[in-house]
C-alpha cells in the first residue's frame, strides 16, 4: 500500500533525523567533558600549588615567630 510505504519513508526520515542530532549532542557533551577534565586538572595542579606556597610561608613565619 503506498500510504504504508509513504508512512514509513517518513517515519525513517525521522529517525534518522533523531539519531543524527542524539549523536551530535553526544559528542558535544564529550568534549565539553574533556574541557572540563582539562580544566580541573589545572585547577587541582594550581591549588596544589598554592598549599605548598602556603606552607612555606608559615615556615617562614614560624621562624620570625620563634
Amino acid at each position: 500500500d503506498d500510504r504504508y510505504w509513504a508512512r514509513r519513508r517518513k517515519n525513517n526520515i525521522a529517525a534518522k533525523r533523531s539519531r543524527d542530532a542524539r549523536r551530535l549532542k553526544e559528542n558535544q557533551i564529550a568534549i565539553r567533558a574533556g574541557f572540563l577534565e582539562k580544566e580541573n586538572a589545572a585547577l587541582r595542579q594550581e591549588v596544589a600549588d598554592l598549599r605548598k606556597e602556603l606552607g612555606r610561608c608559615k615556615n617562614v613565619l614560624a621562624k620570625y615567630e620563634a
